[in-house]
C-alpha cells in the first residue's frame, strides 16, 4: 500500500510573511515577493507535480477548492493542489500572529 500524500500550495506568489515582517521593521519587502513585467509570478506548482509523477491541480477559483480537494482524496495518488491566495493578511480569532512572535525588543 502506497502513500498518497495531498499537498496545497498556498500560492501567494510570494514568501509573505517575511515581505510583511519586512515591510514593518524595514519599509521594504525586498526579494519576497516575485514580480515579472510588473506582475505577480510563480512557478506553476501543480505542473511541477504532473512532471515529477504526481497529480497536479491548478485551482482557478474558491469554488473548485472543495470537488479539487475531494478528487485528491478519491485517488489514491500524490497530489498538488495549487490555491492562489492573495498576500494579504488577515486578522482571525485563534490567528497565529508572527509579528508578535518577531517583533523587536523595546
Amino acid at each position: 500500500m502506497g502513500i498518497a500524500p495531498i499537498w496545497l500550495v498556498m500560492n501567494n506568489a510570494a514568501f509573505g510573511t517575511i515581505a510583511g515582517l519586512q515591510r514593518k521593521h524595514y519599509g521594504t519587502g525586498y526579494g519576497c515577493e516575485f514580480e515579472a513585467d510588473g506582475r505577480a509570478y510563480s512557478p506553476d506548482f501543480a505542473a511541477i507535480a504532473r512532471a515529477s509523477g504526481a497529480d497536479g491541480i491548478s485551482i482557478a477559483r474558491a469554488e473548485e477548492l472543495e470537488p479539487a480537494l475531494r478528487a485528491a482524496l478519491a485517488s489514491g495518488r500524490p497530489t498538488v493542489l495549487d490555491v492562489p491566495m492573495r498576500n494579504t493578511p488577515v486578522r482571525t480569532p485563534g490567528e497565529w500572529d508572527i509579528e508578535r512572535i518577531y517583533q523587536v525588543a523595546q
